[in-house]
């Protein structure tokens, strides 16, 4: 055991003399330069990732006016081709239903949406607004009523809405 003592003594002793330092922790200037790439590293990935919460948002809101318009809008058209209504879907009463054909996202309130407002043929007429609180802007869709040979047809605005209002100011989004 004391052999063992001696021996490491001797293996430290010599290193020294060869001028071999043995580090045991980080110098400032070692973590300074760290704190600095970490500091420009999140400078340039911070805005990135700012906008992506709202964007995710607003492409959830896209996909459902495109269901809308794939799925939803000819099937209500169809039946009410079948109903002999010429294709207006506004004496629909599936307001209370349309959980049946579409998942509805979030960001749409099942009770805001007024499909009986998709009664005008020319022009866009305001259906629902978003949550502004979960979509975190203000969305509206608007729904141009169907006739005897197209299916209604159904936007996405970004800016103020109000369910009833012919409205297509704002930025037409899909």
């Amino acid at each position: 055991m004391l052999q063992l003592i001696f021996n490491c003594d001797i293996i430290h002793f010599t290193n020294q003399k060869k001028g071999v330092k043995m580090k045991k922790a980080f110098t400032m200037i070692e973590l300074i330069f760290v704190i600095v790439i970490l500091g420009i590293l999140a400078a340039v990935a911070l805005p990135k990732f700012m906008g992506v919460s709202q964007q995710a948002h607003e492409a959830n809101l896209k996909s459902f006016v495109g269901t809308l318009n794939r799925t939803v809008g000819p099937t209500l058209w169809s039946k009410s081709i079948s109903n002999g209504k010429n294709g207006d879907i506004s004496y629909l009463d599936i307001e209370s239903n349309l959980s049946t054909y579409i998942d509805l996202p979030k960001e749409v309130n099942a009770s805001a949406i007024n499909l009986s407002e998709c009664n005008a043929t020319d022009k866009n007429t305001t259906v629902t607004t978003a949550n502004k609180g979960v979509a975190g802007a203000d969305y509206f869709v608007t729904c141009t009523d169907g006739n005897a040979n197209q299916a209604p047809v159904f936007h996405l605005f970004k800016g103020q809405g109000t369910v009833g209002d012919t409205n297509d100011s704002g930025s037409l989004l899909e």
